[in-house]
């Protein structure tokens, strides 16, 4: 999308893996390295080494561990500032953006260890103004429409891009053509108007003639994950404590990797989106930890501090 004039951070693109560490020692880190295909959230490695450059790039190149979205790396010039996501209704023609929201990647508490499809989201972020929103969508998603309706490609659907926001404005991380996950979990909790309705006016290209309308407040969404995600996990294992959890008030717990054969047990790497509405943020996340702290089993893990940066821009 480099026509369109979106604001992306400087890239190269390498299949080889003597010539992607030759171009990391010529750049230095921090330095971001990308799987170029699908990779589950995964393939995305922030280095502050060089030696986890070097690591990320065996995994990808020579150990194949992302098989064929491993092909090819992309390798990025690390970008400072927050990471939010945007989402945006299109019809081909025009688009409708839902609130912002902000995903934690990074397994750990305070954005450490390995990236996976996402540890939990809140919405809307409060540092995110209507005037801000509305910069983004000018200047992100309504080039990208018009540069497919110029290739005769027009997009009707979900759009979502990833954005860093940095201190020399806005960049686009990525571009995905669904909803997120887990900033849904929080999005259909705060959704008032039927969702069936906005998917037919984006299909119909009368998005522009329907009012969406959203509940005030925020909602929020803590996923636990297996012992071991993002990387080997065990399967199977006993889950308890679910219906306690699900009459704390506000709670809605959508199940992501989990089985039932008379017993509830986990069957992936994330396991439960444990999700909350509140009319502040902070009540949001009282009523989601309230209720994830009564879940057992055997390794679970989750962070705890989820909507803790968006808290702190509030005082």
């Amino acid at each position: 999308m480099l026509e369109a004039g979106i604001p992306t951070a400087k890239f190269k693109v390498f299949n080889e893996y003597d010539k992607a560490l030759t171009y990391i020692r010529k750049c230095g880190v921090p330095i971001v390295i990308k799987a170029n295909g699908l990779a589950l959230g995964k393939g995305v490695y922030i280095c502050n080494t060089f030696k986890q450059a070097e690591t990320a790039l065996k995994e990808i190149l020579i150990k194949g561990i992302y098989k064929n979205a491993g092909d090819k790396v992309i390798i990025e010039k690390f970008l400072d500032g927050q990471e939010i996501s945007i989402h945006a209704f299109c019809d081909g023609k025009t688009f409708t953006l839902l609130p912002p929201a902000q995903d934690h990647k990074s397994i750990h508490d305070g954005n450490k260890g390995k990236n996976t499809g996402g540890m939990g989201t809140i919405t809307p972020v409060p540092w995110v103004n209507l005037d801000t929103l509305q910069t983004l969508g000018e200047q992100i998603v309504r080039p990208t429409l018009d540069t497919m309706i110029k290739y005769k490609r027009p997009f009707s659907g979900l759009l979502y891009p990833g954005l860093k926001m940095t201190s020399g404005g806005p960049k686009v991380l990525e571009f995905n053509a669904k909803f997120g996950d887990p900033e849904t979990q929080s999005y259909m909790r705060l959704l008032k108007t039927d969702l069936l309705d906005i998917l037919e006016a984006c299909v119909d290209g009368t998005l522009s003639e329907l009012k969406i309308e959203w509940h005030s407040g925020f909602a929020v969404c803590i996923v636990i994950a297996s012992g071991g995600y993002p990387n080997k996990y065990k399967r199977g294992i006993p889950i308890r404590g679910i219906v306690d959890a699900e009459h704390v008030s506000n709670v809605v717990i959508f199940h992501a990797g989990t089985s039932f054969d008379g017993k509830l047990k986990t069957s992936g790497g994330r396991v439960l989106g444990i999700s909350a509405t509140g009319d502040t943020l902070r009540s949001a996340l009282d009523h989601a930890y309230e209720a994830t702290q009564m879940i057992q089993f055997e390794g679970m893990q989750y962070r705890r501090d989820i909507g803790a940066k968006a808290l702190a821009t509030m005082f």
